[in-house]
């Protein structure tokens, strides 16, 4: 099992517990594409680039200095594929506080 963190538009982040990456197309309805904040080192976002401008919108972010954003759902995962800590999960909490 592999610890995640998923966060949906107008709704609270939540963690899940997936047995692999397979799981990821699922949560994020559909193909996936992987992209990273500037201020979340070492933390990987899986979202759905078909969902661009069609899906609601989830929150900004900042990758190698340009802002984007994230539309539907959204999986925080850990960049080396391993479960995400607790300390990850707070440092994912305060990343969204901020975008709020």
């Amino acid at each position: 099992m592999i610890t995640v963190y998923v966060k949906r538009p107008h709704e609270q982040a939540e963690k899940l517990d997936i047995a692999d990456t397979s799981s990821l197309s699922d949560l994020v309805d559909g193909d996936f594409e992987v992209v990273a904040d500037d201020h979340l080192e070492g933390i990987s976002l899986i979202v759905n680039e078909d969902g661009r401008g069609v899906l609601g919108n989830n929150f900004p972010i900042t990758s190698d200095g340009y802002l984007d954003w994230v539309y539907g759902p959204c999986v925080f995962v850990k960049a080396d594929g391993r479960s995400l800590t607790e300390e990850d999960i707070s440092r994912i909490d305060r990343f969204l506080a901020a975008k709020v």
